[in-house]
C-alpha cells in the first residue's frame, strides 16, 4: 500500500521533539556512511525553477521535488521508497516536513555549539521559518526573552504579541537589527534576503550564529564581516553549502573562508570538537541550505509512526512491479 500524506493530516500533529530525533538519526547515520546524497538537480522554467533532490537514507530512498514560481512561491512533496524492494511506501505534501527538520537541523546544531544554554536569543526574520525556529528553540532551551527583528514594523510587532502569548516567554520586537544582536549569546537568522541583514560588528564576542537563509547564490543574510569573525562554520553538507549558500561562496573567493573553516553537522554530531576561539575570529556559525536526506529522515520518522499512518490516506498499490523475466539478473550501478 502507498499513504498518501497532505498538509492537513501533518499540521500541528509532528511534533518539535519528533523533528530533532529524526535529525539525530540523519546526521548519525550520515556519520556511520548509511547514506548517499547526490548533487540535486536544478531546472529553470522562465518564471522559477523545478528542484529534484534525490538521496538513500539507510533503509529508504526517495526524493523530494520543489517548485518555486516567482510572485507566486512554492510547492514541495516528498516521495518515500523502501530501498530492498523498490516499493513507494509513501507520499507527502512537504511543506511543514521542511519547516520541521529546518528548525531540527538547526536546534541540533544549537545543541552541539552552545556550551550553556541560552536564556536569551535574537532572532532575525518573522516569517514561516523564524515561528518554526522559535518554536523548536523554546523546547530545547530555557528562553525567557527573545528580540525580534524584522523590516516591517507591523509585521515584527504582530509575530512578537503571538509568539509571546504561544510560548509564554517575553518576545519583543526591536526597531534594527543590531538591536536584535546586541549583547545575544546566540542568534538565529531566518530570511529570504537578498542582502546581508546583519552587520558582523554587532555580534557579541563569542556569539553562536545559526544562519538558515542565503540558501541561493542570490540571495544574502550574514555580510563579510560576518564571516571574517568565524573560528568555524558549521555546515549541514559542505558540497551543497559551497554550490548554493551566497555568504559562504563570496567569502571563499575573497579569502574570509577556506575549506579549513567547514564542519560538517555529522563530524560534529559523530564527536568531533569544536574549534578554539581566539583573536578576531570569535563566532561560531551554523550554515545551512537543507538536504533530502534531512528530508527523507522526516518523512521516515512520520512513516512510522502508528498514530500518523491513521492520519493518511492509503492510496492502494499505486506503482506496478515490473519484474525481471530472468530472476537471476544482477543489477549494477556504474558512475
Amino acid at each position: 500500500m502507498t499513504l498518501c500524506f497532505d498538509a492537513e493530516s501533518l499540521e500541528g500533529h509532528v511534533s518539535n521533539q519528533d523533528g530533532l530525533d529524526a535529525m539525530r538519526e540523519c546526521f548519525a547515520a550520515e556519520a556511520a556512511g548509511k547514506t548517499r546524497l547526490p548533487h540535486r538537480i536544478d531546472t529553470p522554467t522562465g518564471k522559477g525553477f523545478l528542484r529534484v533532490m534525490p538521496a538513500v537514507f539507510d533503509d529508504v530512498m526517495g526524493l523530494k521535488i520543489m517548485t518555486l514560481v516567482e510572485g507566486i512561491g512554492n510547492r514541495y512533496m516528498v516521495l518515500l521508497y523502501q530501498v530492498d524492494t523498490g516499493a513507494l511506501l509513501a507520499m507527502f505534501d512537504a511543506d511543514e516536513l521542511t519547516r520541521i527538520r529546518t528548525a531540527a537541523t538547526t536546534a541540533l546544531a544549537g545543541l552541539q555549539m552552545c556550551a550553556t544554554p541560552p536564556d536569551e536569543m535574537g532572532l532575525i526574520g518573522t516569517g514561516f521559518e523564524a515561528v518554526g525556529h522559535l518554536r523548536m528553540m523554546a523546547h530545547i532551551w530555557p528562553l525567557r526573552t527573545v528580540h525580534a527583528y524584522s523590516p516591517n514594523a507591523e509585521r515584527r510587532e504582530r509575530f512578537a504579541a503571538q509568539m509571546s502569548a504561544e510560548l509564554k516567554i517575553d518576545v519583543k520586537a526591536v526597531a534594527t537589527s543590531r538591536e536584535a544582536l546586541a549583547g545575544m549569546p546566540c542568534v538565529v537568522l531566518a530570511t529570504k534576503a537578498k542582502l546581508a541583514v546583519v552587520d558582523g560588528a554587532d555580534f557579541a564576542p563569542g556569539a553562536v550564529v545559526l544562519s538558515i537563509g542565503s540558501t541561493r547564490l542570490d540571495l544574502r543574510e550574514l555580510d563579510d564581516r560576518s564571516l571574517e569573525r568565524a573560528a568555524v562554520v558549521v555546515v549541514d553538507d559542505t558540497d551543497a553549502v559551497l554550490a548554493e549558500s551566497a555568504d559562504i561562496a563570496d567569502n571563499m573567493k575573497n579569502g574570509n573562508l577556506t575549506r579549513e573553516h567547514l564542519l560538517p553537522l555529522s563530524a560534529l554530531v559523530d564527536g568531533k570538537a569544536l574549534p578554539k576561539i581566539s583573536g578576531k575570529r570569535d563566532l561560531l556559525v551554523l550554515k545551512t541550505v537543507g538536504t533530502a536526506l534531512q528530508d527523507l529522515a522526516m518523512a521516515r520518522a512520520v512513516y512510522r509512526d502508528p498514530a500518523m499512518q491513521g492520519r493518511a490516506t492509503d492510496i492502494g498499490t499505486l506503482l506496478t512491479l515490473k519484474g525481471f523475466a530472468n530472476k537471476n539478473v544482477l543489477v549494477t550501478q556504474t558512475t
